[in-house]
């Protein structure tokens, strides 16, 4: 077998390729909403929920992988493709949650009452997710799904999340159910309600300097917060968050 060396200019067209990925997912409709959805309603920094409802500018747009995030919207996409043919089943449905917040539920199953969000992600995110549960975060998400659609007058039983490998084997996927709690989702609606209050009273559009009295949960996922900037001294501009892991 002849062995053919790579040609040299190989890493530039893998370059453009990788620059053009990267964008389409920067400008994806899910990447520019600016209403705070339920996915994010759940996370436990208050400054970085502060941060998106008042459309701050993005100082750390390329924290995430907008990468994984396409291969999510892929997954979701055949996913529904192929639950949408199975009787019993509702898939991404629209529901409100309130006035101003809305989101679409990934599955529902019909004869069970379960509203089912799924997560795509690495086996080793699946093995911690397997040891710890889902975080509050991803509860909060799916109990406020829950919440929606039981406002359509459907009766909801259990919400799930459904963490799928990016890689591997359907058989390393990890399913965690719990009970619907409607109080859940008020509570967490309330937090956000308590946060829209702490906003117009301190004013930091108009008083930059009081973003500091907004609270702050920094931790070692900092560095794919979009409103991150190492070492910052400005609140008002990025928050420095958890900078030692940088």
């Amino acid at each position: 077998m002849t062995f053919v060396a790579p040609h040299k200019p190989s890493k530039v067209l893998a370059n453009e390729l990788a620059e053009i990925i990267s964008k389409a997912g920067q400008w994806s409709p899910r990447s520019k909403q600016i209403a705070i959805g339920p996915s994010e309603i759940g996370h436990e920094c208050s400054r970085r929920l502060a941060y998106k409802l008042l459309d701050w500018e993005k100082i750390n747009e390329g924290g995430s992988s907008s990468w994984s995030a396409q291969v999510g919207q892929a997954i979701h996409a055949y996913l529904a493709e192929v639950f949408g043919k199975i009787k019993g089943y509702e898939v991404e449905q629209r529901v409100t949650i309130r006035s101003g917040l809305s989101g679409s539920i990934d599955l529902f199953d019909v004869n069970r009452g379960i509203v089912m969000d799924w997560k795509t992600t690495s086996s080793k995110q699946i093995e911690t997710r397997r040891k710890e549960g889902a975080t509050q975060q991803q509860i909060i998400q799916t109990q406020l799904y829950g919440y929606g659609k039981a406002q359509q007058g459907v009766t909801v039983n259990h919400v799930a999340l459904v963490y799928l490998p990016t890689s591997g084997s359907l058989d390393d996927m990890h399913l965690e159910m719990y009970e619907y709690d409607e109080q859940v989702a008020l509570d967490a609606l309330a937090r956000i309600d308590s946060l829209y209050t702490l906003l117009s009273t301190v004013d930091v559009e108009s008083n930059p300097q009081m973003w500091d009295l907004i609270p702050a949960e920094p931790n070692r996922l900092c560095s794919y917060c979009p409103y991150f900037l190492p070492y910052s001294q400005d609140s008002s501009r990025a928050c420095k968050g958890d900078t030692s892991n940088v």
